[in-house]
């Protein structure tokens, strides 16, 4: 059941209504009694909405932020709320608000309307909304789960009956159950003025896009010139949405849009120096012949890098790489170097990198986040001048050298933590977390996120930072970090991991289970007894690497791991109402 702290209706007097009493002829169903759930239609205001759940154990009337959305309301209407939902094993769901709606109950002439307080909250649920104790008792409403139907008086002592939806109940018990993995179409549109019934509004028809907590982005314009922009949640009210649009413009010039735009970090505060071994011999390696489309693309991206001061051409080199050209996912193409023969004459810098688990434990549970990336982060980081002719590189019009720190070096990575480190000494852990070039604002519930935003800002025009503007979100909810799912609620599994398993097939090769048990490593913290269960992959990978043998021990194994993936895993990513309602349905 849910329970709400600090209710706000007043203690009404006890109205004179007429006895209500249920006889066998209640029984509107052919069927055994399943122990299904009441679930009704009911109007709110003009509209028509189905999947009302009559929880006479809840103390709270709830209306989910997806259905409010989608009966296109106002957040204005929204009114401060400080008590929060708590299920029965204590956890607590926090309320957006509360609106007051008018609702009507049955359908005329034996229909009665009452003004009722919602509470809002934005969480999944196979329901549109709970009607609770203070719902029924406005309207003196008598709940028989065995007859399916409530009872309730209208004028002149004459007693309504409106019978549950058996199908709506079993259609939401399934949905509550099982992932719904065909795509439908959104229907918005669904809920229309002044119908007599309102198409189906559940707000995880398409399972595709649930676990994904990544919400509506819009688009700001920070200049003049429309193709200079950012990104901001959608999920702010008016007030704080201008605010952050106006600081991020006055800012605007702390992004870059091109290589151009980068200064560079200032060089007193950190360059990047090789240590190469004094015993080890510089290697030149023999040029090696491209294909004609890539030999064009290396000659752009040289071009692009020469345009943006970022390499110069040199003459005299001990050390010589080939480039790499690599196609991209949106088919472009990337170029990097081949600095295996540097990187072996060079020492790791053993500088510790943060630990992911702890960083993505610091950034959950906040009630704003911003998503920052670095342009080109390594990039901004200069190379000492003593070190250049060291990453020289051969291309087909002559060789280069980098003037800037460039991706492929072996201590690139520990060279930008330690400048993150540096940049953001006072304020990691308490308004942001830093991974290399990955950055998370966060702010908590009652603060305001943009004063977080102004000490961090002030932080990288300090240094001559830039960020990348298309890759930032400001003031969301949730986000993909370092390959979790952050929200104001918790930390949830990646879905395109999930998926990843639910779609592979039964591995063939040693590669094929090698791939399984690095999926398997990053779903760690959301499937129990993983030790267990992953048991005969690892076996299977002990086993002779001449002959592969995928026995039927594995295949069980794995059809078990995909069966827990489809029926339990997700529902770790549902909120504490909706997981209420998923246990609650599994008792049966």
């Amino acid at each position: 059941m849910l329970a709400v702290r600090d209710t706000d209706y007043n203690s009404a007097p006890i109205p004179d209504i007429p006895e209500l009493t249920f006889r066998p002829t209640d029984v509107n169903c052919r069927h055994t009694n399943y122990d299904d759930p009441v679930v009704v239609s009911i109007q709110l205001g003009d509209l028509i909405v189905r999947k009302a759940l009559l929880d006479p154990g809840s103390s709270a009337d709830v209306l989910f932020f997806a259905t409010f959305q989608k009966m296109k309301l106002s957040t204005n209407i929204l009114q401060p709320y400080s008590g929060d939902l708590v299920g029965f094993s204590g956890e607590r769901v926090p309320v957006l608000g509360s609106a007051w709606l008018q609702t009507t109950l049955g359908e005329q002439p034996l229909s009665r309307t009452q003004d009722i307080q919602y509470l809002i909250v934005d969480c999944f649920s196979p329901y549109n909304l709970i009607l609770g104790r203070p719902f029924l008792n406005r309207f003196a409403a008598i709940v028989s789960t065995y007859h399916l139907c409530v009872k309730f008086p209208v004028q002149d002592n004459i007693v309504a009956t409106i019978h549950g939806d058996l199908q709506e109940a079993r259609q939401c018990y399934n949905v509550s159950l099982k992932p719904i993995r065909k795509k439908t179409e959104a229907r918005v549109n669904s809920i229309q003025s002044k119908q007599p019934i309102l198409a189906e509004l559940d707000p995880r028809a398409d399972f595709q896009e649930r676990p994904t907590p990544n919400e509506d982005l819009h688009k700001v314009v920070l200049t003049e010139d429309p193709a200079k922009f950012t990104f901001i949640g959608t999920s702010m009210d008016d007030e704080v949405r201008i605010k952050l649009i106006n600081f991020l413009c006055a800012n605007a010039d702390l992004f870059a849009w091109t290589s151009g735009d980068m200064p560079g970090i200032i060089p007193l505060v950190i360059t990047h120096k090789l240590a190469v071994s004094p015993a080890a011999r510089p290697v030149s390696q023999k040029k090696r012949n491209l294909g004609a489309e890539k030999r064009s693309a290396s000659m752009t991206e040289v071009n692009k890098l020469l345009e943006a001061k970022f390499i110069h051409e040199i003459r005299f080199t001990t050390w010589l790489a080939n480039v790499v050209m690599v196609k991209k996912n949106n088919g472009k193409w990337r170029m990097c170097v081949d600095f295996t023969d540097l990187n072996k004459a060079c020492p790791k810098d053993a500088y510790p990198l943060p630990c992911i688990d702890t960083l993505v434990d610091n950034s959950c549970g906040y009630d704003t986040l911003s998503f920052m990336d670095a342009y080109a982060g390594y990039n901004q980081i200069l190379m000492h001048p003593s070190d250049q002719e060291k990453i020289a590189f051969i291309t087909e019009y002559g060789n280069y050298c980098y003037n800037v720190m460039p991706f492929g070096l072996k201590n690139a990575g520990a060279t930008y933590q330690r400048l993150m480190n540096r940049i953001f000494e006072h304020q990691i852990g308490r308004n942001i977390e830093v991974y290399v070039d990955d950055m998370v604002a966060k702010t908590k519930i009652g603060q305001s996120h943009i004063q977080d935003l102004e000490e961090i800002f002030a932080q990288i025009r300090k240094y001559n930072m830039r960020l990348n503007p298309e890759k930032c979100a400001f003031g969301v909810k949730g986000r993909k970090f370092l390959g979790f799912i952050l929200t104001s609620r918790g930390i949830e599994a990646n879905p395109e991991k999930c998926q990843a398993i639910l779609d592979m097939c039964s591995p063939k090769t040693t590669k094929d289970v090698q791939r399984l048990t690095g999926i398997l490593a990053a779903l760690s913290r959301f499937l129990p007894c993983l030790a267990f269960k992953s048991f005969n992959f690892f076996q299977c990978l002990k086993k002779s690497a001449k002959s592969f043998f995928w026995d039927e021990k594995c295949e069980e194994a794995f059809l078990s791991l995909k069966q827990f993936l489809s029926n339990h895993l997700f529902c770790r990513n549902l909120s504490s109402a909706t997981h209420y309602t998923y246990i609650c349905l599994s008792l049966r």
